[in-house]
């Protein structure tokens, strides 16, 4: 057995985070942080709420990092509201995300945003100063980076984006009034005056909409250079279609009745749909190019690049038949049973941070089970001891056996201790898994996501937390195993690892491991019903 200490952790923060924010007030229902007074509050007291599995609560107010749509990456937003969940024996908080206005700036729009449900454990905390005068918040951007940090950026290739982005625009314009112009004149052959203005009006108020679309991706970034008026606009641009049915009853007579309410019942249907139809003209060129884009990657294997995390996708309509595409290719990659007809598991992978109890709920589950669990043989340089099984205790192989295996890929994990190294192998896991039985794999965080990269395996992971950060210390502390520095040191760097495990979603399981015989009850009988 390998035996390489996992070095996942389970909270994010270790340490209570400094938070400077606005003062709220605990509430019954759903009292936003942005309704309270705007000065800054007092520094939070150091003790933090924890959650049964060990992460840190966050509160009313506090700014947190949250996941990002772009693997690996994270947004502002300020906790509105947090709550237990019975039921999952977790918390879950309502985020507010916060908008960038540049220099490091975040603050919430001008209309109260739609709040956001996170689990607790997908959080990390930011060290966040109110600024009163831009009544938002000054984060240190550092924080947000991709776990392992930005790649460098390459000069050319950003301009050449550039460049392919400012024709993108033009041409998405261009094609959307040529489009409109197109229906406009088309419509004088088959349909009356009124039909005609509808559609022109329409197709106009579009392309207006799709330029203000673009003014508003220009400046995402904080809005630099963008004039007083075309911001206005952009905050304006959702009420076009109003104006534009608004124009069009003002043709037939008026948009107020005679109760003085805003009415559109004086159009006729066949003006309300001519002006709809030409509003959303504008649509049409962006959805030629996304289905010609998802037929190019439909029919070239290698048009897009593979869904990894770093990865960018291009066409959305190509991404969502390529996942599936995907998803279908693994469930058939993945073999149910040997030739022989012998049932083939899934590998499950058990990580935790040391002390948690890992190793005696393996133990535990091998002793007692023997018949629906077993354990992957790990290989080693180092020579047999004592009375040492080979293919049982270890696979004791040559120096140069343990290169090639490593150049050719079959090595999930590799780790050197003292003169002599050790691995984990797909060969191993794929025989354990081959007899019939469940194969717990000990693997830390690279192994891990070795593992789920590989279509054939499609392991199972366990995530196995302390109840808390003071219980996980304590029994650190306890072994005198390690020295006071090296618990620091695994413990800085289980937080890395966690918040790269919940970026990526690594788990399918969490056993808080509280009481060792409720853990255990909990954890077989989750592994063998899979």
């Amino acid at each position: 057995m390998l035996g390489l200490l996992s070095l996942h952790a389970a909270i994010l923060p270790l340490t209570p985070p400094l938070y400077a924010g606005r003062p709220v007030a605990l509430r019954r229902g759903a009292v936003s942080s942005c309704d309270v007074p705007r000065p800054p509050s007092p520094p939070p007291s150091p003790t933090r709420q924890i959650d049964p599995r060990g992460f840190v609560v966050p509160q009313l107010g506090d700014i947190v990092k949250m996941p990002s749509k772009w693997p690996g990456e994270y947004e502002v937003a300020q906790v509105d509201y947090v709550q237990f969940i019975g039921a999952r024996g977790a918390y879950e908080v309502d985020l507010l995300p916060l908008k960038p206005i540049g220099k490091s700036l975040y603050r919430l729009p001008g209309r109260k945003p739609a709040s956001i449900r996170f689990d607790v454990a997908k959080l990390g905390s930011l060290d966040a100063e109110y600024v009163a005068e831009n009544d938002a918040y000054l984060i240190n951007e550092a924080s947000l980076l991709p776990i392992g940090g930005k790649k460098p950026e390459n000069v050319n290739v950003t301009a050449a984006g550039l460049v392919e982005y400012e024709e993108l625009k033009a041409s998405l314009l261009l094609e959307a009034a040529l489009l409109g112009a197109v229906g406009t004149v088309a419509s004088v052959a088959f349909f009356d005056q009124d039909v005609t203005i509808a559609f022109a009006s329409g197709a106009a108020a579009g392309c207006l909409y799709l330029f203000l679309l673009q003014r508003e991706a220009d400046g995402a970034g904080g809005g630099e250079g963008m004039g007083k008026a075309i911001a206005a606009a952009i905050s304006a641009r959702l009420a076009l279609p109003f104006i534009l049915m608004c124009f069009v009853a003002g043709r037939q007579g008026g948009v107020l009745n005679a109760e003085g309410i805003v009415t559109f019942s004086s159009v006729p249907r066949t003006q309300f749909a001519a002006a709809v139809l030409g509003f959303l003209t504008y649509k049409a060129p962006l959805l030629v190019k996304q289905i010609g884009r998802a037929i190019k990657e439909l029919s070239e294997e290698d048009a897009q690049a593979p869904l990894t995390a770093g990865a960018l996708p291009t066409g959305s309509l190509g991404l969502m038949v390529k996942m599936a595409q995907q998803g279908a290719k693994q469930r058939e990659a993945a073999p149910r049973s040997t030739a022989d007809g012998t049932p083939l598991h899934r590998p499950v992978v058990l990580c935790g941070p040391p002390g948690v109890g890992k190793s005696t709920l393996v133990a535990r589950l091998l002793q007692s089970r023997p018949d629906r669990f077993t354990f992957s043989v790990s290989c080693t340089t180092r020579p047999k001891s004592g009375a040492e099984v080979d293919g049982v205790d270890y696979s004791f192989i040559s120096d140069a056996a343990f290169d090639a295996m490593e150049e050719a890929g079959e090595l999930i994990e590799a780790a050197q201790i003292g003169a002599y190294r050790y691995g984990t192998s797909v060969g191993a896991i794929r025989e354990a898994c081959s007899g019939g039985k469940l194969c717990l794999v000990d693997v830390d965080m690279p192994g891990l996501l070795a593992l789920r990269a590989r279509d054939d395996l499609a392991p199972y992971c366990v995530w196995i937390a302390p109840p808390a950060l003071d219980a996980l210390r304590t029994r650190l502390e306890r072994r005198g195993t390690e020295t006071p520095q090296e618990i620091n040191r695994q413990m800085l760097r289980a937080r890395d690892e966690i918040e790269q495990s919940l970026t990526l979603r690594c788990f399918d399981k969490i056993v808080v491991n509280d009481k060792i015989d409720e853990a255990y009850d909990e954890l077989e009988a989750t592994l063998l019903a899979l």
